[in-house]
């Protein structure tokens, strides 16, 4: 039976607004049924609001006092791509820093947690984010307090925070690639959608349980793949 651990944010603890804007954590990927379904055992380290920082941080705590698993699972980056909208409304941020993580600072965070992993022996699946709803995500700001002349400062279009965003899922894959790790990308699933808003969350970056179903359907496809299902 093979061990595979999960590090990574909220989005791999199938987090969800409800109605008054609390947030739940939810099995909404269903991996506990998988254990079962595929023989495997599989704990997950995922937190909610981690940037690739503080997931790095919690990696090496988790590594140094539980046994070595056959697979790490390694998803991070929406936190760390999101613009620092704190900074930003309290004029503590420049245009330059407007991502919480910088892309480079990112890659470095990436890489080291590969490395780790590796040196202690697991195998690395690097597990890339669906895209953010941009437009509802906006909506979402706005309704939430920040100023439509603040949010033009540093949006100049949907399609320029589309481009960012996918940057560090590209980096991921880069990186993952230079360093021999398999790559589970959940972005292609979204973006073969006609409608992809209707698979998030009210806040356009959690992906509400039709959003979460198809995750689902991504990481089934890769269990059966390795268990030589099909």
């Amino acid at each position: 039976m093979k061990t595979y651990y999960m590090f990574g944010d909220s989005l791999m603890r199938g987090v969800m607004p409800d109605e008054v804007w609390n947030y739940h954590s939810s099995d909404a990927i269903g991996f506990e049924k998988m254990q079962a379904q595929y023989n495997m055992k599989f704990l997950n380290f995922a937190m909610p609001t981690f940037t690739s920082e503080r997931v790095k941080m919690w990696l090496t705590q988790v590594m140094s006092s539980y046994p070595v698993p056959d697979v790490a699972f390694l998803e991070c980056g929406g936190n760390d791509c999101d613009y620092d909208w704190k900074s930003i409304c309290e004029g503590k941020c420049d245009y330059e820093h407007r991502h919480r993580v910088a892309p480079q600072d990112f890659k470095k965070n990436y890489e080291d947690m590969i490395y780790l992993l590796q040196e202690k022996g697991a195998a690395v699946t690097a597990v890339i984010a669906p895209p953010i709803a941009i437009e509802v995500y906006l909506s979402h700001l706005l309704e939430s307090g920040i100023s439509r002349e603040v949010m033009s400062e540093y949006v100049n279009s949907v399609q320029q925070m589309q481009y960012e965003y996918a940057e560090y899922g590209d980096i991921m894959r880069a990186v993952a690639k230079e360093n021999g790790c398999e790559i589970l990308s959940l972005r292609e699933s979204f973006l073969a959608l006609d409608d992809m808003k209707a698979y998030y969350s009210k806040d356009g970056m959690h992906p509400n349980e039709a959003g979460y179903a198809l995750i689902r359907g991504d990481f089934e496809k890769y269990f059966a793949s390795v268990a030589g299902i099909i």
